[in-house]
């Protein structure tokens, strides 16, 4: 994740819990899938 230890010692577990998911879901490009345009919504 590019964090030296000083910078994990100023922030808390959660905050590198949430770093470590957000990592994972940038990793797994299946998950983001469009679904739908613009104009679908604007047809809608």
């Amino acid at each position: 994740m590019g964090l030296t230890l000083d910078e994990m010692d100023q922030i808390d577990e959660g905050m590198v819990l949430d770093m470590i998911i957000e990592l994972g879901n940038d990793n797994d490009k299946d998950s983001y899938q469009q679904v739908a345009t613009q104009d679908d919504f604007d047809a809608f």
